[in-house]
Formats: C-alpha cells, sequence, structure tokens
C-alpha cells in the first residue's frame, strides 16, 4: 500500500513534533511507500521508501505559494495512494476534500485535544476514523473515533542504566502555558526546600513558551522563584529535541506532571518507557501500575501533597525501582506503542 500522510513538521530536533519522525519510520514498515506532505521540514533520517515534501515554511515560502504546492504535491500522490492519514491538522481534510471528492480515498486523522473546534466536527465528518490515544483525551461521540494509545517508541524511550542520574532530581517538560500549572511544582519546591530540609533538591523545568502571555507566565514563574529564594534549586534549561529527550528523562530521578484532567500524556508515557517514576494528578493510571498507582496520585494544584509524593519516591529502594520500571515498560510497550498505531492506521485504511 502507498500512503499519504499529511502532517505539520517533520524534523526530529523539534521539541514539540520531533516524536514524528518515529511514527513516519512506523509507518514505513507497514506501508510499501509513504508519500509526507508537511508545512515545513527540518533534520530527519528516514528509510528509502519514505519521501518528505515540504510547503516550504521553514522557507518563508508566501501562504499563497504553500497553497499551490499543497494541492500539487496531494493531487501527484492521491491517485497512486491507497489512503490518507492526516496527524492533528483537520484544517488539511478540509483542503484536501476537493481532490479526494473525485480520487475517493479512505483517510484517518490523528486528534487529541479534548476541545473539538469547528473545523475539527467538520473533518470528522469527512473522514473514515479518527484516531485519538484515549477516549478521555477526545471527549466526542462517534462511532469513528478509536483509541490507540499514544504511540510512544519504546525502542528509543528505554532505560539504559548506564546513564549517570542527578540525585534527587526531579523533571518536568512541557511547553511554558498556565495550562500546565508549572507553580505548584515551584510551590512543592519551596515545601521541600524550606519544611522538609531537602535543601540538595534539584527542579528542571524544561520547556519553552510559545505565545506573548506564555512568555509573560515564564517571567511570573521566574519572579516567584527569585521570591522563594529557589535559585539554587529551580533552572530553566529551555526547550529539549525530542532526540536528546530520552537521555534527559533517564538523568532524572522522577518525572512530574501538574495539568490535571484529561487522559493519558505522552511525555509521562515517555517518562514510564524510560522507567523513571511519574507523579501524576490524574487517576487513569492507578489500575495501570498497579501497587505504586496510588503512591504516584496527588491532587491537582495540591502542592503539598506533591512534595510528599516527591518524599516518597526519594524514598523507594532498588527493588521498587526494578518493579516499577517492569510495569511501567509493560504499560506502554502494550498499550502506547508506536508500532501498534502504525499497524492501526494502516489496516483502518485497508479496510
Amino acid at each position: 500500500m502507498r500512503l499519504l500522510v499529511i502532517t505539520q513538521k517533520v524534523d526530529q530536533e523539534d521539541d514539540v513534533l520531533g516524536f514524528f519522525v518515529g511514527w513516519i519510520k512506523a509507518l514505513s514498515k507497514e506501508a510499501d511507500f509513504v508519500d509526507v506532505v508537511c508545512l515545513a521540514k527540518g533534520k530527519y533520517d528516514l528509510p528509502e521508501n519514505v519521501r518528505v515534501r515540504s510547503l516550504g515554511k521553514e522557507n518563508g515560502d508566501y501562504k499563497f505559494i504553500q497553497a499551490i504546492k499543497f494541492y500539487y504535491y496531494a493531487f501527484c500522490s492521491l491517485y497512486k495512494a491507497g489512503g490518507v492519514f492526516v496527524h492533528m491538522a483537520p484544517e488539511y481534510v478540509r483542503a484536501i476534500y476537493p481532490l479526494n471528492f473525485f480520487f475517493r480515498k479512505p483517510i484517518v486523522m490523528w486528534y487529541a485535544h479534548i476541545k473539538v473546534s469547528k473545523t475539527a466536527k467538520w473533518a470528522i465528518n469527512h473522514v473514515n476514523y479518527v484516531l485519538t490515544p484515549s477516549k478521555e483525551s477526545f471527549k466526542f461521540d462517534s462511532s469513528k473515533v478509536i483509541s490507540t494509545g499514544h504511540g510512544i517508541d519504546s525502542d528509543i524511550f528505554k532505560p539504559d542504566l548506564s546513564v549517570v542520574k542527578e540525585s534527587e532530581s526531579v523533571l518536568s517538560l512541557s511547553r511554558i502555558s498556565k495550562v500546565k500549572r508549572i507553580e505548584t511544582l515551584i510551590e512543592a519546591a519551596r515545601i521541600l526546600v524550606y519544611e522538609k530540609r531537602k535543601t540538595n533538591i534539584r527542579i528542571d523545568i524544561y520547556g519553552k513558551p510559545v505565545r506573548d502571555e506564555d512568555s509573560k507566565y515564564l517571567q511570573d514563574l521566574q519572579n516567584l522563584v527569585t521570591k522563594y529564594k529557589l535559585e539554587k534549586n529551580v533552572f530553566w534549561p529551555g526547550a529539549v529535541a525530542n532526540v536528546d529527550a530520552p537521555n534527559v528523562y533517564r538523568r532524572h530521578s522522577m518525572f512530574v506532571r501538574m495539568q490535571g484532567g484529561g487522559g493519558y500524556g505522552k511525555t509521562e508515557l515517555e517518562a514510564m518507557s524510560v522507567g523513571i517514576p511519574a507523579i501524576l494528578p490524574t487517576e487513569v493510571y492507578k489500575k495501570d501500575l498497579g501497587e505504586f498507582g496510588e503512591g504516584l496520585y496527588f491532587k491537582e494544584d495540591d502542592a503539598q501533597e506533591l512534595a510528599d509524593k516527591i518524599l516518597g519516591i526519594l524514598n523507594w529502594s532498588k527493588e521498587d525501582l526494578e518493579t516499577y520500571r517492569k510495569i511501567s515498560r509493560k504499560l506502554v510497550e502494550e498499550r502506547h506503542n508506536v508500532k501498534n498505531v502504525a499497524n492501526k492506521i494502516v489496516s483502518l485504511l485497508k479496510k
């Protein structure tokens, strides 16, 4: 089967979308040929049966030039393709509709936003299937919606005990935005340093702001760190390329997500795949992590409980860590593996 893939960016060094290069590799093992059309491209290393064509955003091409390229590439690919996979871009489902009205090729779309825009609703009505990590990730009632897991490349995100860990180190990795509730972690750091006397605790907050209000939020967070005199404990390394992310996880004692609600998240699953404990304000993992489920859960915005959970993990034995590692790896490999997602995409298109 020849597969047309439409996505926003193909760049393994991108901190947000770099993971999609791994998805393309997985799809190349399921399809005879993968024709990728993207808005922008950067660095990547892909098999010979993959072709990547960019609309030219990375070169600053005007939007009308990008539109001409899109329809040219789509037309050239559609008549040969057995199906289309659109990743997180319902706008492209609408854009390709006039062409596909004649070609009638099946379309599968990946979508993982809890809020469903008008464009997304339109796209759902014009695709064959919608894939999403879990029902909690996409609250839209339709028989077309299929849960697949998050698509983690467990061959890359895997334990490596040769990597030296920073002792008493806590990792946060996300974009810098108010919805991520990063102030909860800073408040927990204050409790750990000044109330629990864990003066050596290290908090690394990876990520970067995207919008102007995010930059203002980052400044407010940094001011809070200064107010609490935590400059020797809280650090801001910036964004990290997806290709470098596995070692970032491995160097830390644990991972923390502060945003509650929703379902399974990509970053904590990457942490679990690497084998480091992930503390989370969502209950969906409780049944998946067995004996560790309760100890890794805290109520959203409860900095005191978060601090207690961090202390609890610092007291885990080597046996606890090894047992957790086996459970978390099993969860990712069986239910959130990129190989499963790639197989599901191609099998649905063939169907």
